[in-house]
């Protein structure tokens, strides 16, 4: 039952004509009834019998065609399965616990614990440079106070302000709180995903460990840091009046989060021993720990550092395959005679029929092949996050100079550049050995062309020239090589016209004169022309040249 816990209809409103079936069956027995009436005195009685089932038969499995393609059509999901994913980056979802219990004087220096979560909180900022955060109060029904931001002093801000007095929600729901951070992640995220909470364990309402199986359900690894004394100290409650003991519960939490590792074993992460943990903020390395989960990630390499996200399984390809069957069975037994079991001939045929059938379910079981072509359509739909999913998997999987893992390893690089990620599809492509002529034609000039997209991408049409030639020295016939390395060459004359234009400009520049050093030559012409024309006019002698001009 736990495979139909997950259950959607993308289309429900396609389910209703299913009800349409009851009249149409409504009206093929009254008319089933009547041939077998006229039938009754023509044939014997035999063949008749054959013939009720037959018709019996043909209108079950036509009735079950239908409901399958309608199942079909409503994009039917349920059960649900673990597909690997590139992430780049990650989130860390701060959860603070802001109950009057935090006010609790027991913490390290005699601070309240609420004061060590906000030292502690601000010494784990210092080291988060390169990742996102949010914050999330777990109070009431747990509230969002920080989206998803890189903005440092945003954060330093509330933890300064954390108080129980941010909310008028009474009571401490660590539950609500973990619920709230998960509803903020976004969907299809490509960043990896964290939460951490910081709490003393008292709560109100009991929802911690179900929270955590949401969590562990979700993939997303939930750390609760423990603040205070495991000894009990008497506070005042909300009221102001009440007095109530409180103590860190740290065995409580700990149960817990074992219970929820036992219970979501098979949800494991890829190099995870855990989905929850617990750890004691006074715990030696307690902050490198939690650290770790983030600098461990960025540290490994693409190869081993795979996330998983669960997927809701569609069944669409499911149903569709028994509305054929169905089909096809409403046809066999339209013509079939039933008379004919009792035939050894017929059951040898049958006995084949189902060893074939069984031969071929098997042999058409999900290989590396069929693996990679559905990839490849879920790229053409645009269905990136799992046209990746199925490219990572195969390279995974298939051996080192196998050429499935060659094409794996080029689709998924090319579904990164669809995604923008230039640098990690730049990363595939180097995996493959392109100099190696024992590769396919097409996969060799393919694989230069888009080296070459991704140098003109980053502007170095030098680059990109290069590639779109290999591509053309790969395979003659490939057009757009030849369009593109037109262009690139086209883009590399402009920009040698433009610093060449650029460095006459500058010499232009260097050249000129100060405007007044050009004032006094220009004067110093105008007074020699005047004196020569009037040496002209004075002289004896007229100069016919000069006249002529």
């Amino acid at each position: 039952m736990s495979e139909f816990s997950t259950l959607s209809i993308e289309n429900p409103r396609i389910l209703l004509a299913v009800f349409l079936i009851l009249p149409v069956l409504l009206f093929l027995f009254v008319k089933f009834k009547k041939i077998t009436e006229k039938l009754a005195s023509s044939q014997n009685q035999k063949n008749l019998s054959s013939l009720k089932i037959s018709l019996f038969l043909r209108t079950l499995f036509r009735a079950l065609a239908l409901i399958s393609a309608l199942l079909a059509l409503s994009e039917i999901s349920f059960g649900s399965k673990k597909i690997p994913v590139h992430k780049s980056g990650s989130n860390v979802t701060f959860v603070f616990d802001i109950s009057y219990s935090m006010l609790a004087k027991d913490a390290p220096s005699r601070l309240t614990r609420l004061d060590a979560v906000k030292i502690y909180a601000s010494s784990l900022l210092e080291h988060l440079s390169q990742t996102s955060f949010s914050a999330v109060l777990a109070k009431g029904d747990g509230f969002t106070a920080i989206p998803e931001t890189e903005d440092v002093l945003s954060m330093l801000n509330l933890l300064e302000n954390l108080s129980p007095s941010l909310m008028s929600s009474g009571g401490s729901s660590l539950g609500k709180g973990i619920e709230a951070a998960l509803n903020a992640i976004p969907q299809n995220s490509a960043k990896s995903q964290y939460i951490w909470v910081f709490t003393d364990g008292d709560e109100t309402d009991s929802r911690l460990e179900k929270s955590l199986e949401q969590a562990a359900k979700s993939l997303v690894p939930v750390t609760i840091v423990g603040f205070g004394s495991e000894k009990e100290i008497e506070i005042t409650a909300g009221d102001g009046k009440t007095k109530v003991k409180t103590a860190l519960r740290a065995k409580k939490m700990q149960e817990i989060t074992e219970s929820v590792n036992e219970g979501y074993s098979s949800f494991s992460f890829s190099g995870r021993k855990s989905q929850v943990s617990y750890i004691d903020s006074r715990a030696k390395a307690s902050a490198w720990q939690l650290l770790s989960q983030i600098k461990g990630k960025a540290g490994e390499n693409e190869e081993n550092s795979l996330s998983y996200e669960v997927k809701k399984v569609n069944r669409h390809a499911f149903f569709i395959f028994w509305a054929v069957i169905f089909l096809i069975l409403s046809f066999v037994a339209a013509e079939f005679k039933f008379s004919a079991i009792k035939n050894k001939k017929f059951l040898s045929l049958l006995e084949k029929s189902l060893v074939f059938t069984a031969v071929f379910l098997l042999a058409s079981c999900k290989s590396e092949k069929k693996q990679i072509l559905e990839g490849a359509w879920e790229w053409y739909e645009g269905k990136y996050t799992q046209a990746t999913a199925d490219f990572l998997t195969v390279a995974h999987k298939s051996g080192e100079d196998s050429l499935a893992k060659s094409y794996a390893i080029f689709d998924l690089s090319a579904t990164y550049f669809s995604m923008g990620e230039l640098d990690a599809s730049l990363k595939r492509l180097s995996q493959l050995n392109l100099d190696d002529e024992a590769l396919s034609p097409d996969l060799r000039t393919a694989a230069f062309y888009n080296l070459g997209l991704i140098s003109a991408r980053k502007n170095d049409y030098e680059t990109a020239a290069k590639n779109f030639k290999r591509a053309i020295l790969a395979d003659s016939k490939n057009v757009r090589a030849k369009i593109n390395l037109e262009l690139c060459q086209r883009e590399i004359t402009q920009k040698q016209a433009q610093e060449a234009q650029a460095e006459m400009q500058g010499v232009n520049e260097e050249k000129q004169t100060d405007p007044d050093m050009k004032n006094e030559i220009f004067n110093l012409i105008r007074e020699n022309e005047g004196k020569k024309w009037r040496n002209m006019s004075d002289g004896g002698e007229k100069n016919d040249d000069v006249l002529d001009y």
